[in-house]
């Protein structure tokens, strides 16, 4: 188990929202370079290496979130000297999975995925709202989130639900935002009590995050 987990599931990735993924960050205090280093490290994640740190330029790493040479991209965000955000970055290859008639899921989807871990309370709740002000420009192309702060759905096919997949969740995170028209048909959540809040059904307790 971890300490949480924020997804964005999202359409019409390109540089520039990568860019703002990061500028927004940093508008929050979050930054691309460790403050006490001034280093830039994405993470290894194969075949020659795994989960190593490597050096790397801004212009680089920016240019590679872009996901143009690569369908997977981890990195770290800083909020102080010690303390990182495992970043990811993934292209979403729905040929992969069932339901291919569920507009939810199209080709060209990109995941980004905050680790939450290693964090205090305070710290964690000023990642999640930096990750909010990150997806609230682009609310429209937004398909699904999820927030967990306990890391309980971390083993939960996040994929699989989100395209539409008979998963059934033993345990809740603190929000799940996803379309309509994938919450309908799905066995829990068509029970649960959701929140329209488009483009997104809601379930959660919190009300209005879109305005947060």
């Amino acid at each position: 188990m971890t300490d949480g987990i924020f997804y964005w599931y999202r359409g019409a990735w390109a540089a520039h929202s990568a860019e703002r993924l990061v500028d927004t960050f940093e508008a929050n205090g979050i930054t691309l370079a460790n403050p006490s280093t001034d280093v830039i490290t994405a993470i290894t994640n194969g075949p020659e290496s795994w989960g190593e740190q490597v050096r790397v330029g801004r212009s680089d790493v920016l240019a590679v979130l872009a996901l143009k040479s690569a369908d997977e991209v981890n990195f770290q965000l800083w909020l102080d000297g010690d303390t990182d955000i495992f970043t990811r970055l993934r292209r979403f290859n729905r040929c992969n999975r069932s339901h291919e008639h569920d507009k939810a899921g199209g080709d060209g989807v990109v995941v980004v995925e905050f680790g939450l871990d290693g964090m205090t309370a305070e710290e964690r709740e000023t990642v999640i709202h930096a990750a909010w002000q990150a997806v609230a420009p682009d609310r429209e192309d937004t398909i699904a989130l999820v927030l967990d702060r306990r890391g309980v759905t971390e083993d939960v096919d996040w994929d699989g639900l989100v395209t539409g997949e008979g998963v059934l969740l033993d345990e809740w995170p603190d929000l799940l935002g996803i379309r309509p028209e994938v919450a309908t048909r799905h066995a829990q959540l068509a029970r649960a009590e959701g929140r329209a809040e488009p483009p997104l059904t809601m379930f959660s307790k919190a009300p209005g995050l879109w305005a947060r």
